[in-house]
C-alpha cells in the first residue's frame, strides 16, 4: 500500500510552507500554511500540511481529468469576463474544428499525435475550400490559421496563463507541431472610382444607403463601427472623427456598443471630398438613437449592395460572380477595403492607411499596398468628389488637416498630380 502524500514542509521568510506531490507525480508550488506558526513548530506544520493534502490531491486529480472541451470552456469564460470581443468566434471554432478530434480527451491526455490530426482535418477543409469555395466542411485559409492559433494559444494558456486555475499543464503538448497549410484567399472585389461615383450618384437608390455607402468608402471603418458612430464621435474643428466603439448586436440594450475589434480607439482625418456629408449627418443625426447613419439590416447589406450597383448601371461580371473558388462577389465590407486601396494608389504614407485601416499588423496594410501598385492604372482618380445631390450645400468651415482651413463649399482638389505609390 503506497505511502500517504502528506506533504513537504519547510520555515522560510518567517513562515511555514508546504508542497504536495500531485496525483500526476508533478511536485505542485508551495503553499503558505496557518500564520501563526513559530520556527519551532514544525510538528504542528507537518499536521496542517496533512490535513490539507486530501483537498490539494483532489484538486489536482480534478484537473488531471478535466477534459478539453471542458477546460476550453473555462479559458473563453475567462477572456469574455475580460472583456475580448471574439470570444464568441473562439466559442464557434472550437466546437465546430477541435472538439470533434480530442474534445473529450483530459488535457493531460493530448499528445501531439491530436495536433497533428487537428492539422490534417484543417488542411482537408481548406483544400476543398480552394477547390469548391465555401461550403459545408470547407474552411478558408484564414479561417483554419485562426483555428489552429486558438488551440496554440489555449495550451500555451494551459502552462503559462497568469491565472494558476489556468495552468494544468506542464508542458505543451502541441509544441512543435507544424499549423494547416496556408492558400490563395478568394480575393474580394473593390470599387473603381467611376463604378462608385455611378453608385453614390443614382437618385434610384435610397439616400439613405447612398450615405452610408459613402461613409464606408471615405472612412474605411467597418459597418460595427460606422453603426456605432454618433455626432460626438465628429470633431468638425479639427477634420476628425473618432472611431472607439462598435455596435453590439448581441447586447440586451437596444443601442448597445462595445469595445472596437481590435480594442483599439483610433482618430481618422474625414476625408476633404467628405466633409460636408460628414457636416451634414453630424448635424442631422439619421439612425436611430441618434447614431450617425441609418444602416442597412446586417444580413442585408450584401445583396442591398450589388442590387444598388446594378440600379446604378454598374454591371461589371467580378462584382456579381458566383460558385468562382478564386473570387466572391461584392460584399458590404469591400467599401472599407476600397477606401484604403484608393488610399495606396493615391500615395497616401502606410502608416496613414494602417491607421486609418486599424490595423495591429503591418502584413495586414501590405495586402492594400500591394493591390494598390495592381489596381493604380483601373482606380481612376482615387476618391473623387462626391456627386452632387448627396449632400445639401454648406459653408460651415471645418480643418481638413492639422493647420489647412478648408471651406466646405471648396471640394476640388489640385490637378495634374500624379499619384506615387509607396514603396
Amino acid at each position: 500500500m503506497p505511502r500517504p502524500r502528506t506533504g513537504t514542509v519547510r520555515f522560510v521568510a518567517g513562515r511555514w510552507e508546504a508542497k504536495f506531490t500531485k496525483v500526476d507525480g508533478s511536485r505542485g508550488p508551495w503553499t503558505p500554511l496557518r500564520a501563526d506558526l513559530g520556527p519551532n513548530d514544525r510538528a504542528a506544520a507537518k499536521a496542517e500540511a496533512a490535513r490539507m493534502a486530501p483537498k490539494v490531491l483532489a484538486e489536482s486529480a480534478k484537473k488531471k481529468a478535466e477534459s478539453v472541451r471542458d477546460w476550453f470552456g473555462r479559458l473563453h469564460d475567462v477572456k469574455a469576463a475580460r472583456g475580448l470581443a471574439t470570444v464568441k468566434d473562439m466559442r464557434g471554432r472550437a466546437a465546430r474544428w477541435v472538439f470533434p478530434v480530442f474534445g473529450d480527451k483530459a488535457m493531460r491526455a493530448v499528445t501531439s499525435d491530436d495536433g497533428e490530426q487537428l492539422v490534417a482535418r484543417l488542411d482537408a477543409a481548406v483544400a476543398a475550400f480552394l477547390k469548391h469555395g465555401p461550403g459545408k466542411g470547407r474552411l478558408s485559409p484564414s479561417t483554419a490559421a485562426n483555428v489552429w492559433g486558438d488551440v496554440c494559444h489555449a495550451f500555451d494558456e494551459a502552462v503559462h496563463a497568469k491565472d494558476p486555475g489556468l495552468r494544468v499543464l506542464d508542458r505543451n503538448p502541441l509544441a512543435g507541431v507544424r499549423g494547416p497549410e496556408g492558400g490563395d484567399e478568394r480575393s474580394g472585389q473593390i470599387l473603381f472610382s467611376d463604378e462608385a461615383l455611378a453608385l453614390l450618384g443614382c437618385e434610384r437608390v435610397p439616400l439613405y444607403r447612398r450615405q452610408t455607402y459613402a461613409m464606408a468608402l471615405y472612412t474605411a471603418c467597418r459597418a460595427s463601427e460606422l453603426e456605432a458612430l454618433k455626432p460626438a464621435d465628429v470633431d468638425l474643428e479639427h477634420g476628425t472623427i473618432t472611431v472607439s466603439k462598435q455596435a453590439d448586436r448581441k447586447s440586451k440594450r437596444r443601442q448597445g456598443t462595445k469595445q472596437t475589434k481590435t480594442r483599439r480607439v483610433r482618430t481618422i482625418d474625414i476625408e476633404l471630398h467628405a466633409a460636408p456629408l460628414v457636416e451634414l449627418l453630424a448635424a442631422h443625426p439619421a439612425g436611430r438613437g441618434g447614431r450617425l447613419l441609418h444602416m442597412p439590416p446586417p444580413e442585408d447589406r450584401a445583396e442591398l449592395l450589388r442590387k444598388d450597383l446594378q440600379t446604378a448601371g454598374v454591371t461589371r461580371g467580378a462584382l456579381f460572380v458566383e460558385g468562382d473558388p478564386s473570387q466572391r462577389a461584392i460584399t458590404f465590407h469591400d467599401l472599407r477595403d476600397t477606401c484604403l486601396v484608393h488610399m495606396a494608389v493615391r500615395g497616401d504614407s502606410p502608416i496613414a492607411i494602417q491607421w486609418r485601416g486599424g490595423h495591429t499588423d503591418f502584413k495586414t496594410t501590405q495586402g492594400y499596398l500591394d493591390r494598390g501598385r495592381v489596381e493604380a492604372r483601373r482606380i481612376g482618380e482615387p476618391l473623387p468628389p462626391l456627386p452632387p445631390g448627396i449632400v445639401h450645400e454648406s459653408s460651415r468651415t471645418i480643418q481638413a488637416g492639422p493647420n489647412s482651413p478648408v471651406s466646405l463649399r471648396d471640394s476640388a482638389t489640385p490637378t495634374g498630380i500624379e499619384p506615387v505609390l509607396p514603396t
